[in-house]
């Protein structure tokens, strides 16, 4: 057992290592340090060891292994979260031992998040950089946030569809594997319609998560193929690194991720899908998570007039992607999670909810589907293709969009139109886009500048520092474009 103090450094966020090797504790160590928030406040090489700990040490977030002498790491998350609910990452290289599936009990028993070691032990920067971005998102989830949600400011109602719904989609991240358990648990065996998740999960564990889902509900759940016909009474869960899909004849059509994507599946994806083919024919539901992934697409389906729904902030074990929803006025409802249920059935008939049936209403003041209401991009690139491409995908998520091919008529441009964002190609044939970006502030532009481009990402984050913008994307993944430039238009 290792514990440590520190007079001088009082980093936000305090972690417990739990591994048997202390390799592997100094390597994890080492990895979450590089973040100055996260301070690792104790090392523990059994379960015993965590469980005492935890009760001294009271960290924001736990690393746990899984497979140790003595007392193993289920049991210790058994305890920990029977004890002090803390959120616990497995981290672990054995998926099972002895007949048991460990990925299957660590969720079971309240495990927040499931890593491979592969994915610290030896992984590059890249890869790292991000795993320690989202421990640090987990262990502030685990930090009690006593500030309430600014109040809601009052909105007139968006029209919603009055017909029967014929598909429900959920979409969720981490937390997820037991929210869709309660949430599908408390949905009636006969529930009418055919329903579509997306769990954002690491291929290493999808099997367990699949079976974890279907034994904890009692809803038949299987893994979606692109022979997958939605029907009534089945759960359907969009496989890892596919995106899914729905048709207008209630097929999944499933396709690999684009270029450079780091989220996939993709709830953004399948709420798009949704909104495009079955309108207000649908019930979107967006659970606990980290990010944003799903609010756009989310928004796409409230505006088409289907009902929407989120999980609310005290349910959740990370109120990132409903927040992001709520933020942009995507959430027709703002629910807790043992209240999701009855709410779905309800709404599963279609026609109007009202009195004990509904439920809190946020501002809807940004998404009046009006043209004064909608953020303007600003497109330039002197390839008519990808202009074409921009178009498409960002009035389908409901922006008003400005294309340019002539990178000298931009000033002119901004000065007859408000515009919100500037998507620019660097690499244009006619003029240098650092010298484009140059003429704008010089003109009193403030307007921020998203880089745009297929070039690789060493010389595009080159390009961005001569423009000195920090926000950069390549091209190829469209969920992720219209992500970004929510996010960079976002009040």
């Amino acid at each position: 057992m290792k514990v440590e103090c520190s007079s001088h450094r009082m980093p936000k966020f305090r972690v417990l290592i739990v591994d048997d090797s202390s390799l592997s504790r100094e390597v994890l160590r080492r990895t979450l340090e590089i973040d100055s928030t996260l301070w690792v406040v104790g090392e523990a090489k059994t379960g015993e060891e965590a469980i005492t700990m935890v009760r001294a040490l009271k960290p924001d977030l736990v690393t746990m292994d899984l497979n140790m002498p003595g007392m193993g790491g289920l049991k210790a998350i058994e305890v920990v979260m029977r004890e002090r609910p803390t959120p616990i990452v497995v981290i672990s290289e054995r998926s099972s031992t002895s007949g048991v599936d460990l990925n299957y009990e660590a969720i079971s028993r309240g495990a927040l998040e499931l890593v491979p070691k592969s994915g610290v032990f030896g992984a590059g920067d890249d890869d790292l950089r991000r795993f320690v971005e989202r421990m640090v998102m987990l262990a502030e989830a685990g930090v009690a946030d006593e500030k309430p949600l600014p109040p809601a400011a009052p909105a007139p109602p968006i029209p919603v569809s009055t017909e029967t719904p014929v598909l429900l989609g959920i979409g969720a991240s981490t937390g997820g594997p037991k929210a869709l358990a309660k949430l599908l648990a408390s949905l009636p065996r006969d529930y009418p319609l055919p329903i579509a998740i997306v769990q954002h999960m690491a291929e290493d564990f999808f099997d367990s998560f699949v079976r974890f889902l279907r034994d904890a509900s009692g809803h038949p759940v299987e893994q979606a193929t692109a022979a997958t016909r939605f029907e009534v009474g089945k759960v359907y869960v969009a496989p890892p690194r596919q995106e899914m899909f729905v048709r207008e004849n209630l097929t999944v059509k499933l396709l690999p991720p684009p270029p450079n994507s780091l989220i996939s599946p993709s709830v953004d994806s399948l709420f798009f899908s949704m909104a495009t083919t079955l309108k207000g024919r649908s019930i979107g539901v967006l659970l606990t998570g980290m990010g944003d992934d799903g609010a756009q697409g989310l928004l796409r389906m409230r505006r088409m007039g289907a009902r929407t729904v989120v999980q609310d902030k005290a349910s959740c074990a990370v109120f990132g992607m409903p927040k992001a929803a709520v933020e942009l006025g995507a959430a027709e409802h703002v629910i807790p999670l043992n209240d999701i249920g009855a709410f779905l059935t309800r709404a599963s008939k279609g026609g109007a909810i009202t009195g004990n049936n509904a439920a809190y209403v946020p501002s809807l003041s940004r998404v009046a589907d009006t043209t004064k209401d909608r953020k303007v991009v600003l497109v330039v690139d002197d390839q008519a293709t990808a202009l074409e491409l921009a178009k498409n995908t960002l009035n389908r998520a409901g922006f008003e969009v400005i294309t340019l091919d002539n990178p000298m008529l931009v000033a002119r441009t901004l000065r007859k139109n408000s515009v919100d964002l500037v998507v620019l190609e660097p690499e244009l044939k006619t003029m240098k886009a650092s010298a484009l970006v140059q003429t704008l502030r010089s003109h009193g532009s403030n307007t921020p500048v998203l880089l745009w481009s297929s070039i690789d990402s060493a010389t595009l984050q080159s390009r961005a520092k001569e423009c000195q913008t920090s926000h950069a994307l390549r091209k190829g993944d469209t969920a992720e474009l219209i992500r970004t430039v929510g996010r960079l238009t976002r009040n």
